[in-house]
């Protein structure tokens, strides 16, 4: 088998895998499948092999565990984001290069063109140089329509390389920012040096919705969490981190106001009642716990605070927030 025709088939049994247990096909998730595929690390697929057994399907929350606590026998996820990231803004850097190349180079053949013209007008009766001057004229004109049509389909492969870059960084059940996108924000928020409140959410009893509904139901659920909270938090940022897990990032936004944007959010999710779609059986009542942690230096020190934060909230009973004074 080629070389070629083996990355096909391992790219299919890959893509197979994460189908098998409905995880979305984002980067982070197909390295993983890859890396099971493959067994390029040992550690993770005799994990997920005794995590399997019997036919159990793999949540988000276990993938993005997994991925953190795989030894580094080869490269991390953040690893491969940070190279899928480089290789993108070096692609989208070299399509920029020629878009402008092919706009220039029409402008010069088009300029070129029109001095053919009215050379060939002023030598009027040279039929022999005039001739000459008119093929000339016909394959400049040629080359114009082609160079047009090239800057056309490189703007096209931008604006589709840019499409692609958005999808890689939106959870793709919610539509919300990813774990991948949380993690570039917050970077950015830190280097900023700005106040920042980091709320940590996680939906009270998840497992046993899918576990007794199945994961349709898990994944309408999920929505409505996201719904509820990127309209109660509008305009700050709602993430979904992974699996029944969203992260809300509060730029220049003090503890107790984060507290109260996220207590409505809370409250406005609890009151709703939840219904199986297709036979009206009730659910009940969703509920979230959250953590929320306030900085000025370090956001990813105020997320890991704010996580410590929502478990804190979670062994106290559950539905309830915790907080955590700016530093």
């Amino acid at each position: 088998m080629s070389k070629k025709s083996l990355n096909r088939k391992t790219a299919e049994e890959a893509l197979r895998f994460l189908d098998s247990h409905m995880l979305d096909p984002t980067p982070s998730n197909y390295s993983f499948a890859y890396l099971h595929v493959t067994g390029a690390n040992g550690w993770l697929r005799k994990s997920v092999d005794g995590m399997t057994e019997g036919g159990v399907r793999l949540s988000q929350k276990d993938v993005d565990e997994l991925l953190d606590k795989a030894p580094s026998e080869t490269s991390s996820a953040a690893g491969e984001h940070a190279v899928l990231d480089k290789q993108q803004a070096h692609l989208r850097h070299q399509m920029l290069n020629f878009a402008e190349l092919t706009a220039t180079a029409a402008r010069n053949t088009g300029d070129f063109n029109r001095d053919l013209e009215e050379s060939a007008c002023k030598i009027g009766g040279h039929d022999e140089l005039g001739g000459v001057l008119r093929a000339m004229i016909e394959r400049t004109s040629v080359m114009e329509r082609k160079l047009a049509e090239t800057r056309q389909e490189t703007e096209r492969l931008k604006l589709d390389l840019d499409e692609a870059r958005d999808d890689a960084s939106r959870d793709a059940l919610t539509n919300l920012p990813n774990r991948r996108a949380i993690d570039r924000q917050l970077e950015a928020i830190g280097e900023a040096g700005k106040l920042l409140s980091v709320a940590f959410c996680d939906i009270d009893h998840f497992k046993a919705i899918n576990d007794k509904y199945g994961h349709a139901v898990g994944d309408r659920v999920l929505k409505v969490v996201a719904e509820t909270l990127a309209e109660s938090m509008d305009p700050h940022v709602v993430g979904r981190f992974g699996g029944e897990e969203f992260v809300v990032m509060l730029q220049e936004t003090d503890q107790a106001s984060a507290f109260a944007l996220i207590e409505r959010a809370r409250e406005a999710l609890s009151q709703r009642n939840f219904r199986v779609r297709d036979t009206d059986e009730p659910i009940g009542q969703v509920t979230f716990s959250a953590g929320i942690a306030a900085t000025h230096h370090d956001p990813m020190e105020a997320l890991r605070e704010a996580d410590d934060l929502l478990y804190q909230a979670k062994r106290a009973g559950r539905n309830r927030t915790h907080c955590k004074l700016a530093a």
